[in-house]
């Protein structure tokens, strides 16, 4: 079949199939978008409904029963721990708080002492902690060691005298012991 259209002609009808099938397809996904929003809002509103149903039930439940059983139980843990915690803060002792002796350690180190392990633990009547970690020099551990012996919050300060055989770079522990005090009324 001999086709007898000019090129131009054949270009117009191009463009105006193209035309025609954009429309066609922007008719389609418009009534498939309109089809999905009108079987979907029965489910939307019936759903808003329950929500809605579920919450003035909570509601009117909470108001009924006062607390839940979560806050009853939130309240049984709460009072737990403050019990487990009662034992570390009781009166006739003077602790200082964790979080204060290690920050006294920390600014007791200086910057060319690496601290890489505190440990804490308690027995009747003291505290002991044990520091280990990395000193540049001996010298600088030995400075370190005499400031923590002239803190007067630490009873007892001790190092191995292992920890003094390398010159450079130390690992080393020290044991720190703080006995408890009554409190005078």
């Amino acid at each position: 079949m001999i086709n007898l259209l000019p090129l131009e002609e054949k270009k117009k009808i191009r463009a105006e199939y193209r035309l025609r099938l954009s429309a066609l397809v922007m008719l389609a996904t418009a009534l498939s978008l309109l089809a999905s929003l009108i079987l979907l809002s029965p489910v939307y509103l019936l759903t808003l409904s329950k929500y809605q149903f579920a919450s003035e039930k909570f509601v009117r439940l909470e108001s009924e029963q006062g607390k839940t059983e979560q806050e009853k139980e939130l309240n049984a843990q709460i009072n737990e721990v403050n019990k487990k915690t009662a034992l570390f803060l009781k009166e006739d002792r003077r602790q200082a708080v964790f979080s204060e002796i290690v920050t006294k350690i920390i600014e007791t180190k200086g910057s060319t002492i690496r601290i890489q392990n505190i440990f804490y633990e308690t027995s009747p009547g003291r505290e002991r902690f044990v520091i280990s970690g990395r000193a540049d020099d001996r010298d600088l551990l030995a400075l370190f060691v005499e400031n923590l012996k002239k803190d007067p919050f630490f009873t007892t300060v001790d190092i191995p005298i292992s920890s003094y055989i390398k010159s450079t770079d130390i690992d080393f522990s020290v044991i720190l012991e703080k006995k408890y005090l009554p409190v005078k009324k």
